[in-house]
């Protein structure tokens, strides 16, 4: 699913109007419609707002397909500190 797919199934499921989504995000309703059709790509910012809005992670909005597979961990190892004679 595309950027666009997903916002407009996000908006059209709690029953927003592209007007409504627009006066939301401080943007024009020709913006709304220009972004669910493809034609262009709302700013990080207003990605951004838009996951707030929608309840749901930037990375699940933005993302077409699954999420990555990798996981980035990290891990503290103790060191030991060894005293030698001076």
């Amino acid at each position: 699913m595309t950027l666009g797919e997903k916002i407009l199934s996000l908006r059209t499921a709690r029953d927003m109007s592209q007007d409504d989504l627009a006066e939301k995000l401080e943007v024009s309703r020709q913006s709304v419609s220009k972004w669910e059709t493809g034609q262009s790509t709302p700013d990080l910012d207003k990605i951004i707002k838009l996951a707030d809005l929608f309840g749901v992670g930037v990375d699940e909005l933005v993302r077409s397909g699954e999420a990555p597979r990798t996981q980035v961990v990290y891990v503290e190892q103790k060191r030991k500190w060894e005293l030698s004679p001076v």
